[in-house]
């Protein structure tokens, strides 16, 4: 299995499990290799410090261990760092949190997406960290607008976009283009995961947990027990997120 939403490091509002816990869950749930964020870097003013923070954490564990970097395109030197991320950390993917950053995935957004359309890297938009219903009352953050999601890859048909967070209902809301994937984390009940294969085909979901704000058992068992053929099962699992990354 590879995680394709998994992140190390600190919330604000609760503790949260690290490093050590995410490797013994994934040894113990059958889950060979995760793309791993920065969870610091959703609230850094720079994000860059949480990948820097990353780089370093991870460093001895990258054959399991997969860097995306966080970037926001509000904050200067963005291109600076997506360049130093790629050449010097590896990293395979680039997630943006446009509700916690507070910008648009409007025309503003373009040039970064196109930059990282150029390098092969995926754009995965982070929807929802938190139900808006657990979140601590001090700040609440929306989630980010399907509709707002499936724009952004219909202007980038050369980049593949990552909708992380998607609620059961929210895929179709993005038009579906199809340069346009979604992961399982926020698939909660029965007979969602079937439905999903059913409407959009095995080919355009990933298994992601949203680890460590999300239990990684409860993601694990939803792909496992969803009547599900063994084909279908597989390429979510791991398959997508192999071609997407371009890994082996």
């Amino acid at each position: 299995m590879f995680d394709f939403n998994a992140r190390l490091g600190h919330w604000p509002y609760r503790p949260v499990k690290g490093f050590d816990e995410l490797l013994r869950q994934m040894d113990q749930y059958g889950i060979e290799r995760a793309g791993v964020s920065s969870l610091n870097a959703v609230h850094y003013l720079n994000p860059q410090d949480g990948n820097d923070e990353l780089a370093r954490a991870i460093a001895a564990h990258r054959d399991r261990l997969i860097p995306f970097a966080v970037l926001r395109q509000n904050f200067a030197g963005w291109d600076d760092d997506l360049e130093r991320c790629v050449g010097e950390f590896g990293v395979r993917a680039v997630v943006l949190y446009p509700n916690y950053h507070r910008f648009g995935l409007n025309e503003a957004v373009d040039e970064l997406a196109g930059r990282v359309g150029a390098l092969g890297l995926p754009l995965c938009v982070q929807v929802a960290l938190e139900d808006m219903r657990r979140q601590f009352d001090r700040e609440i953050v929306p989630d980010v607008a399907p509709e707002a999601v499936g724009e952004l890859a219909r202007r980038h048909p050369g980049v593949n976009v990552v909708a992380l967070g998607l609620k059961c209902g929210q895929p179709e809301r993005t038009g579906m283009p199809e340069n346009l994937f979604f992961d399982t984390s926020n698939y909660e009940k029965m007979g969602e995961m079937e439905d999903a294969v059913a409407r959009f085909g095995a080919e355009r979901i990933l298994f992601g947990t949203n680890f460590p704000l999300f239990n990684i058992q409860a993601n694990v068992d939803k792909l496992r027990l969803a009547p599900l053929d063994e084909a279908a099962r597989a390429t979510i699992a791991q398959a997508n997120a192999l071609r997407l990354l371009g890994l082996r």
